[in-house]
């Protein structure tokens, strides 16, 4: 059975999945949303899209699957999948960037294609789901300090 890590945007879980067969970044926008094939992913976050009638269900579904078919399973960081898996007694870690590091975390976003609505709207929830994060009822808390990206930190806990 993987394990279970939800990260912060620009964390580097696209990264990890591209480079590592054994990790699987379990994206939520297809999931949410009904997607256009035709534009990038990371182009249409912060754009107006029509909401999957399966969500959310349908990616805690996909994150189980995952688990058994991976090492990894990088997923969303947001307070209502933590809900989600402590009601159902599911592990899980997080990783999130150090909350000094807002600038590291809006120049990843426009390196790889955010438009301003989605920046704006990260910055707005930056502080309170680290907040909220710190709280929960998680297996380990990796913090990213400056430039550190997920995979830095998960070669340092020697899980790749």
């Amino acid at each position: 059975m993987g394990i279970i890590i939800a990260g912060f945007a620009t964390c580097g879980k696209s990264v990890l999945g591209r480079k590592y067969s054994n990790i699987k970044d379990l994206e939520s926008s297809p999931f949410k949303n009904i997607m256009n094939d035709d534009i990038p992913v990371e182009e249409q976050k912060g754009t107006k899209r029509e909401l999957n009638p399966l969500w959310p269900q349908n990616y805690y579904d996909a994150i189980i699957k995952a688990t058994r078919q991976y090492d990894v399973v990088l997923v969303q960081l947001k307070p209502e999948h933590f809900d989600y898996f402590d009601k159902h007694n599911i592990k899980y870690s997080i990783a999130y960037p150090n909350i000094n590091n807002w600038e590291v975390v809006e120049k990843r976003c426009i390196e790889r294609g955010n438009n301003d609505t989605f920046i704006k709207r990260l910055k707005e929830v930056f502080i309170p789901y680290y907040e909220d994060s710190i709280k929960r009822n998680y297996d380990k808390l990796y913090i990213l300090d400056g430039n550190e990206t997920l995979e830095d930190i998960l070669k340092k806990d020697g899980i790749i």
